[in-house]
């Protein structure tokens, strides 16, 4: 219980010192958060990490930046405890418009750090899924130097750094 609390509180005031993330952390990464939640879909045959329920909770909102193949997606991130819903907009180059995107998010701890999986995405305000928008996935990591790390990748496996900012 108490590393976990100093994670969380890392987390909530090391915000200002996040630092890039180095390329093999990218690609762990990218096969902890491209995994699906194992509780969730116990028929899977890729498992890299077994996610459990944190000792605590995440609170407040959040501003995400980040970016997938030049394009930037700007998110806001509510979270209540273990769940919340993520507000994000980015430009469609498909269709040449701006779309927005609500998902809910669940917060797991792994061997990793603790990871925000994304489930659901859906046009804003709405029920209707999006046809093509892939669920996010977040890792947050509090390395042994102190440094934050907060990266993500989503369910097709396009990983970016993440810069974020307590706003609430």
């Amino acid at each position: 219980m108490k590393s976990t609390t100093v994670i969380l509180l890392g987390l909530l005031v090391g915000f200002s010192s996040i630092k890039p993330v180095e390329a093999t952390s990218v690609a762990a990464t990218r096969a902890i958060v491209t995994q699906t939640d194992t509780a969730k879909h116990p028929n899977s045959s890729f498992t890299i990490a077994q996610f459990s329920r944190p000792n605590s909770g995440l609170y407040g909102l959040w501003q995400l930046t980040y970016s997938v193949d030049g394009l930037l997606y700007e998110s806001r991130l509510y979270m209540n405890g273990y769940s919340g819903i993520m507000r994000t907009r980015y430009f469609d180059p498909r269709i040449n418009q701006t779309q927005v995107v609500d998902q809910t998010m669940r917060l797991r701890s792994s061997s990793q750090g603790l990871v925000l999986l994304g489930y659901n995405p859906v046009y804003a305000g709405t029920n209707i899924p999006h046809p093509t928008y892939s669920a996010d996935n977040f890792l947050f990591q509090i390395r042994p130097n102190g440094s934050l790390v907060v990266v993500t990748c989503d369910r097709d496996r396009r990983c970016s750094n993440v810069d974020m900012q307590k706003l609430r």
